[in-house]
């Protein structure tokens, strides 16, 4: 695969999605992008089973008590909310 190169100015969008460009903001740039060498994960090797979501989880920790299903309810209102209730 042979390199590929775009010349664009940095504006606010371009440095949001890439910070590292945030120090060239409002100037002109050439992106170069070249292959890595790594093989790209496929969407088929992203899936995971039940059990290894499941699996995967993040535990509470020692001493937090479990979780009722009110409070699950109210941590989805409030992340409905952008934490703002």
């Amino acid at each position: 695969m042979s390199p590929i190169r775009a010349t664009t100015i940095v504006d606010e969008a371009t440095a949001t999605a890439i910070p590292a460009l945030r120090p060239w903001l409002g100037k002109q740039i050439d992106l170069i992008a070249l292959p890595t060498g790594r093989d790209s994960a496929t969407p088929e090797r992203l899936k995971l089973t039940l059990d290894q979501l499941l699996a995967q989880r993040v535990d509470a920790p020692p001493g937090t008590p479990p979780l009722t299903d009110e409070d699950i309810r109210r941590a989805i209102a409030v992340g409905a909310l952008d934490g703002n209730a």
